[in-house]
């Protein structure tokens, strides 16, 4: 509603292939521009290979959690040491992790101190001074594992900023001096192990200057500390394994009718994910966000291939929304929309604050 969003995070709970169409559900998180906040929200989507071959959403729920009336509103209460951990814990911690990389990433950019940014965010997240922690780092040879918080440091900031760096770190917070301008976590499995879990997955990186996104393979351990927070006691990062022979991966258009792939399923979700963040950026600059909504319409959701199936979060008097004319009334607001519903405040926007992540 204008007041836009800086980031949108997807956990799904379960992808089901069906064929030439996939179902997913979970909670995606939305980071408010104007003022930081992440907000929870359930979905479920349905992708649908078009006759183009390209995966398009045909059915989209989108919902608040459910509050009683009687509810508080949720927090994260610190409990005390051997407290069991639950998996809302376990996705706080992944959130503010992405949101690190990016805030150190941007502070970087910009000149700023993030050498300092770096060290707070891992006192906060990993478990250096509350016990072991065991970190093998995506891009490491030489120095392969990071008993200690100096280690840790010299790999996130480089080794041109800690005293006992290794020559070998460039930077990984900083993508080199490059920067990253999106993290998003996709857990395959979370365990909870009483006080500790393990998750598992992938996580996608997206280049600040070029664009790109990497895909990279992860195990987490968290675990309780003395102080009743939850943090990292082990964390495992590979680049996913190419024989010697196997091109780039690529996502090549299928011909219709081809099954679809959890892969392709979740290059739909970052990218749904990339077009709220840019057009809450193109609102907030003054420039022609209905237009960039457009064409994220167009790309993402199958209006104009088939029936779409649109029920969104925050409506209650059209509840439903077959045509992109409606679909379009939600995510830029009725003002923009020549048959729009006063209702709609333009969630793409955040009702004019904007979406951060």
């Amino acid at each position: 509603g204008g007041k836009g969003w800086s980031d949108v995070v997807f956990f799904n709970h379960k992808v089901e292939i069906i064929g030439d169409t996939a179902i997913a559900m979970g909670n995606y998180y939305f980071t408010g521009a104007s003022d930081g906040k992440s907000v929870k929200v359930e979905y479920t989507f349905g992708y649908k290979r078009c006759e183009d071959g390209k995966l398009r959403i045909f059915l989209h729920h989108s919902s608040m959690p459910f509050k009683p009336a009687s509810a508080p509103v949720p927090a994260f209460p610190t409990p005390s040491l051997g407290a069991p951990v639950s998996v809302d814990e376990v996705i706080d911690v992944q959130t503010r992790w992405a949101a690190a990389i990016k805030r150190i990433s941007a502070i970087h950019a910009k000149g700023g101190d993030y050498v300092a940014a770096a060290g707070q965010a891992a006192g906060e997240l990993y478990g250096y001074g509350h016990g072991d922690v065991m970190f093998k780092p995506t891009r490491c040879s030489t120095k392969q594992f990071r008993p200690t918080a100096a280690d840790a440091m010299s790999y996130f900031v480089g080794y041109k900023s800690v005293a006992t760096g290794y020559e070998e770190d460039m930077g990984f917070a900083i993508n080199g001096g490059k920067g990253w301008s999106d993290v998003v976590f996709f857990n395959h499995k979370v365990e909870i192990i009483g006080d500790t879990a393990i998750a598992m997955g992938n996580y996608y990186f997206t280049g600040a200057s070029d664009g790109k996104s990497v895909k990279v393979e992860y195990t987490f351990g968290y675990k309780r500390c003395e102080d009743g927070k939850l943090r990292i006691f082990l964390h495992h990062s590979s680049m996913p394994f190419k024989p010697a022979s196997a091109p780039v991966p690529a996502f090549p258009t299928p011909s219709l009718g081809a099954p679809v792939s959890v892969d392709e399923v979740i290059d739909v979700q970052t990218r749904w994910a990339a077009a709220i963040k840019r057009i809450s950026a193109i609102h907030a600059k003054g420039g022609d966000y209905v237009a960039a909504a457009g064409q994220a319409a167009g790309e993402l959701y199958g209006y104009g291939h088939g029936d779409v199936m649109f029920k969104p979060t925050r409506c209650s008097t059209k509840q439903f929304r077959p045509t992109a004319a409606d679909a379009m009334s939600y995510f830029v607001g009725y003002k923009s929309v020549a048959t729009g519903y006063e209702e709609d405040m333009g969630f793409a926007i955040n009702g004019g604050k904007g979406w951060s992540d």
